[in-house]
């Protein structure tokens, strides 16, 4: 597949951009900082803008078979000023994309989203989604506008709602679906996340829906 990874530099997007490439991809990684993007590939291709501007976005889209967003709601590197409160960054870069998908007749998205967004705070265990909304109310609620763009896309979309995210290998035992439970002790890796991004981009069975993926 020819893939357009935006948020490519961040934490689950490097490893995203990694797996995709083992896997014989074309990537297209869409960065602001390619400096935390080490490496360089045949079939990689970087791509520098910022995804809150519409203008800088758009030209990357064209060309592509699928889009993975993994933007960032705590922006790092040279992005840290960025982050949360204040600059809804998944909301606003998500319908950026959507505006340039559509516009370029690119319709196949998966976007990493969290739990407990949306009704995935059905299942998770007390007081697992409270606490969470409460801690990090500004970052959640930036997520459902995200989710509720998604869903309103027309596009061919599938949401990823990973529980808390923590360094370290693919442990390939995670749970995935849309009725996975998980609680405050939950966590997988970004490269599991990485790995369940890249595996339902090539399911057509996944197209609209929104699955946890807990340990």
């Amino acid at each position: 597949m020819r893939l357009l990874i935006v948020g490519g530099s961040g934490g689950t997007g490097r490893l995203l951009v990694g797996q995709a490439l083992a896997a014989g991809h074309a990537v297209t990684a869409f960065v602001r900082d390619p400096a935390r993007l080490p490496g360089s590939h045949a079939s990689l291709r970087v791509v520098v803008g910022d995804a809150m501007r519409l203008e800088s976005l758009a030209p990357a889209v064209p060309g592509h078979d699928t889009v993975l967003c993994v933007l960032g709601a705590k922006p790092e590197g040279a992005d840290a000023h960025r982050g949360q409160p204040g600059i809804p960054v998944c909301s606003v870069g998500t319908r950026h994309l959507i505006t340039a998908m559509t516009a370029a007749g690119v319709t196949r998205l998966v976007v990493e989203s969290s739990t407990p967004v949306g009704e995935s705070a059905a299942h998770g265990r007390w007081p697992t989604p409270w606490l969470v909304r409460t801690l990090l109310r500004e970052v959640m609620a930036d997520k459902e506008v995200q989710e509720a763009a998604v869903r309103a896309s027309g596009l061919r979309w599938t949401i990823v709602r990973p529980v808390k995210l923590k360094d370290g290998p693919p442990s390939g035992r995670v749970q995935v679906g849309a009725e996975v439970a998980y609680g405050l002790a939950s966590r997988v890796t970004r490269a599991d996340v990485a790995a369940v991004m890249l595996r339902v981009a090539a399911d057509p069975d996944t197209i609209g829906t929104a699955l946890t993926v807990a340990p």
